[in-house]
C-alpha cells in the first residue's frame, strides 16, 4: 500500500488538476491577503486613534485652565445682569411715576380747556353764521356782505376744527404740528 501513495503523489497532473490546484492556493492566498490588509487598517486606525487622544490629553491642563477663566467670566456677567435687571425695574417704576405725573398735570388740563374753548368757538361760529344769514334776509341790500362774511367765518371755523384735530393728537401723543398762514384769528378777522 505504500507503493501505491508513493505513486499516486508522484504521478503526473492532468491541466484540470493542475487549474484546480492553483485556483485553491489562489483562493487561499486571497484570504490571507484581505486578513492582512484588515490587519493593517485596524493597526492605523488604532494607532491613529491613540495618536490624536496623546494630543489631546497634553492640551487638558490648557483647557481646564481656560473653562475656569470661562466659569468665572460667566459669573461675572450673571451678575452684572443681575444688577440691569434691578436697574431695569427701578427704571420701569420711574416711568410709571412720571406717566402719572404727566396725566395729572396742568398741561393735560390746559390742552383740555383749550380744546373746549375751541368748541366753544365753533358754536359761536355756527351761531353767527345763523345770524348773519338771519339779518341778511331781513335787510335789502345786504346779501353782498353776507357772502364776503361768510368766507370769512367758514375759514375761521375750518382753522378752529383744525387747531381741535391738533389737540385731539397732541392728547394721543401723535403731535402733528400744522401752522396756518392764513388764520383769520392771527390776522385780526
Amino acid at each position: 500500500m505504500a507503493n501505491k501513495e508513493d505513486s499516486t503523489e508522484h504521478e503526473p497532473l492532468t491541466e484540470e488538476q493542475r487549474i484546480t490546484a492553483l485556483e485553491d492556493k489562489v483562493g487561499t492566498n486571497k484570504i490571507v491577503l484581505i486578513s492582512m490588509a484588515l490587519f493593517l487598517i485596524v493597526a492605523v486606525s488604532v494607532s491613529a486613534t491613540f495618536l490624536v487622544v496623546s494630543i489631546f490629553t497634553k492640551d487638558e491642563a490648557l483647557d481646564s485652565e481656560a473653562v475656569i477663566a470661562l466659569q468665572t467670566r460667566v459669573t461675572e456677567l450673571e451678575t452684572s445682569i443681575e444688577a440691569m435687571k434691578k436697574v431695569t425695574k427701578s427704571s420701569r417704576n420711574d416711568l410709571l411715576v412720571l406717566k402719572e405725573k404727566v396725566a395729572n398735570s396742568s398741561n393735560q388740563t390746559l390742552q383740555q380747556i383749550i380744546l373746549d374753548q375751541e368748541r366753544g368757538h365753533q358754536t359761536f361760529l355756527d351761531t353767527l353764521r345763523s345770524g348773519m344769514y338771519d339779518i341778511a334776509h331781513m335787510l335789502p341790500g345786504s346779501r353782498t356782505w353776507l357772502e364776503v362774511y361768510s368766507e370769512k367765518v367758514d375759514k375761521a371755523e375750518i382753522y378752529s376744527k383744525d387747531r381741535e384735530k391738533a389737540l385731539l393728537k397732541l392728547q394721543t401723543g401723535s403731535v402733528n404740528e400744522k401752522a396756518s398762514e392764513d388764520d383769520p384769528f392771527a390776522e385780526g378777522f
